[in-house]
């Protein structure tokens, strides 16, 4: 999945054939959990003293997901199946340019 999404809601851009009823399904909460990182964004740059903040990522058992904060309230939200092997920088810059 990929979408966008801002104070209002979430935005797909692209959902894999199949996760139609898992995006629908969660897509509020997901959201929800988005705002609030994209809102703790400040603190982590500060508590890692290490620039800005791009990116986060969480990996679980079935996928991994990206998180670009642009904003408190807004940003890009990528999530992809845990087997893809995906070069981390260029995937992660690629992201980025789009948000």
């Amino acid at each position: 999945m990929v979408a966008t999404y801002d104070r209002d809601g979430c935005d797909p851009v692209y959902v894999a054939p199949g996760a139609e009823d898992r995006v629908r399904s969660q897509a509020e909460r997901v959201h929800d959990e988005l705002v609030l990182q994209g809102l703790g964004r400040g603190h982590l740059e500060e508590l890692f003293a290490a620039g800005d903040l791009h990116c986060s990522i969480h990996r679980f058992d079935d996928l991994t997901t990206f998180h670009f904060a642009s904003g408190e309230f807004s940003g890009l939200f990528v999530s992809v199946d845990s087997e893809a092997d995906l070069p981390l920088a260029t995937f992660s810059q690629t992201c980025k340019e789009y948000v």
